[in-house]
């Protein structure tokens, strides 16, 4: 499988926080071939390929939160990056903790949408993403408070974005790719939907993914259709965290002696 260096500011890890951790990691990796491994305080650790693609965390017993993906952007400096969250008008809600992965610390836009941020332990940034199996897109749907919410995470990560006016869409681009959007749906939500950051996962074949759904004890929310960017789906998992499943390719792997993420343990 093929990986990809991450750089600040992009995207790089996904956790679901999860009330029923049993079923939750049952539906995905019936679903997307995921190797399951639990590592401590309950957490379990997606693999495919032996690469780590997501997170499965178990939610506080508490907690009245549905179930819900969050995405982890990457920091080079976790504390800076939480100050500046601060700055720009969002909040720190977890401060930043050592974990196996490295330091994460969860926080609140200015939209209202929640996002992780993490600081890889060890040098190397390196992800599994873009083909089935991994995550292929991430999004911001902001119910809110576009405009801010677009300042927000250029002031925040510096990222250099592009917007679609006509779709009233924006991307963030690095060296002219996008890895990212954020999109104005305001009024495509009841008042109360606040914003959320939506992970877009990649299966080989949008049908067949989709018929899986009912059988391991989600739900399809809006059934397959033909967009610019592949054929996509909308589905709730069973235990009710949505996400989108997009249809990629397979990977073309080109021979080679050996691969840069060989030997790495988690």
């Amino acid at each position: 499988m093929p990986a990809f260096q991450a750089e600040p500011g992009m995207p790089y890890w996904i956790d679901l926080t999860t009330s029923d951790i049993r079923k939750s990691t049952y539906f995905y990796s019936e679903l997307l071939g995921w190797e399951i491994e639990e590592l401590d305080n309950g957490y379990r650790l997606a693999r495919l390929q032996g690469l780590p693609v997501a997170g499965f965390v178990p939610a506080p017993e508490d907690t009245q939160q549905p179930d819900t993906w969050i995405t982890y952007f990457l920091s080079d400096d976790i504390d800076a990056t939480c100050k500046e969250v601060t700055k720009l008008g969002g909040r720190v809600l977890a401060e930043a903790q050592a974990v196996r992965l490295g330091t994460m610390a969860l926080c609140v836009d200015s939209a209202g949408a929640l996002l992780g941020i993490i600081q890889p332990a060890g040098e190397d940034s390196f992800i599994a993403a873009g083909e089935p199996g991994t995550p292929v897109w991430h999004e911001l749907t902001c119910t809110t408070r576009y405009e801010e919410a677009v300042a927000f995470y250029r002031g925040l990560f510096d990222w250099v974005t592009a917007a679609m006016d006509e779709m009233e869409y924006t991307t963030a681009l690095v060296d002219g790719a996008a890895f990212a959007g954020i999109f104005n749906a305001k009024g495509h939500f009841p008042p109360q939907v606040p914003s959320f950051w939506q992970s877009y996962l990649g299966v080989a074949s949008i049908d067949e993914a989709v018929s899986k759904v009912p059988e391991l004890g989600g739900e399809v929310i809006r059934e397959p259709w033909d967009s610019p960017f592949g054929r996509m789906a909308i589905i709730a998992d069973s235990t009710g965290a949505t996400c989108t499943l997009c249809e990629v390719d397979e990977p073309v792997e080109e021979p080679r002696e050996s691969d840069p993420l060989e030997g790495i343990e988690l």
